[in-house]
């Protein structure tokens, strides 16, 4: 069997995550290194929304600052990562070979979903990026689908990796800092990672119905399906573990994934 890297799933948190001494900013700097040797990354962030996947191929995607109301000195930086247009071309045939349409996107940069973990991650922009966007009716089927038709790429050592957020309540519960994690929070989280430790598919693709207080946990799920496509991606049978696990502000889970599948 050739040696295939695992998916991962972060959580990338609020766009300050760069200016903040805590737990989830020292994990993807400590991250990082582990991948060094990755021949580009494919970031599925939250933050791109399409009606249908799109990836993203610029020799040099700029940075979107797509935020507003947080400290100037965050709006200036920039994080000059190379693109990579042969491996989004790739990946489009990957999809549509899937029966799923695909666009590729020659204008699109990488909005903070992705630049924001990527600086953290590879400091001095030596990986290209390469980024997939999330479908806008947020599907769990067919983001599963689209993760299943991407699994070869970790053949080639690419390292494909879903941003978005645990437990992400923005909508229901705000930025508490300081504040004490809810119960209900709390009650997700741990079935989350019970799903994902098992790599029970059933459950991880109807949380709406099955999960613990969903509608609290995501009352708008962009930051879940990341996770769903990350873990299709790692191939049949694959379960999780979890690399990293923090609050932030209350109720903002900041729970990181590693999938991959067992060994033949």
């Amino acid at each position: 069997m050739r040696n295939q890297l695992p998916t991962i799933f972060i959580s990338h948190g609020a766009p300050t995550l760069p200016l903040e001494d805590i737990p989830a900013r020292k994990f993807l700097k400590e991250l990082g290194p582990h991948y060094q040797k990755v021949k580009a990354v494919l970031c599925i962030s939250a933050h791109w929304a399409t009606s249908t996947p799109a990836v993203n191929a610029m020799e040099r995607p700029e940075t979107i600052h797509d935020f507003y109301g947080f400290p100037k000195e965050l709006y200036k930086m920039e994080y000059p990562a190379q693109g990579d247009p042969e491996l989004a071309k790739q990946v489009a045939e990957l999809i549509q070979a899937a029966d799923i349409t695909c666009q590729v996107d020659g204008r699109r940069g990488l909005d903070h979903g992705a630049w924001v973990p990527m600086m953290l991650m590879f400091p001095d922009a030596d990986i290209p990026v390469v980024q997939l966007s999330i479908q806008s009716h947020l599907d769990p089927s067919l983001h599963l689908k689209v993760g299943r038709a991407l699994k070869d790429l970790r053949n080639e050592n690419i390292l494909i990796l879903g941003s978005g957020g645990a437990v992400h309540p923005l909508g229901y519960a705000g930025f508490r800092f300081g504040g004490e994690t809810d119960d209900w929070a709390l009650e997700f989280d741990e079935w989350l990672t019970d799903a994902v430790t098992r790599g029970d598919e059933y459950l991880l693709t109807n949380y709406r119905q099955l999960a613990p207080f969903p509608e609290r946990a995501h009352p708008y799920p962009d930051h879940y399906m990341p996770l769903l496509s990350a873990f299709a991606a790692a191939g049949e049978g694959a379960k999780g573990s979890v690399i990293h696990h923090s609050w932030y502000a209350g109720d903002l889970g900041m729970a990181a994934y590693q999938f991959q599948a067992s060994e033949m």
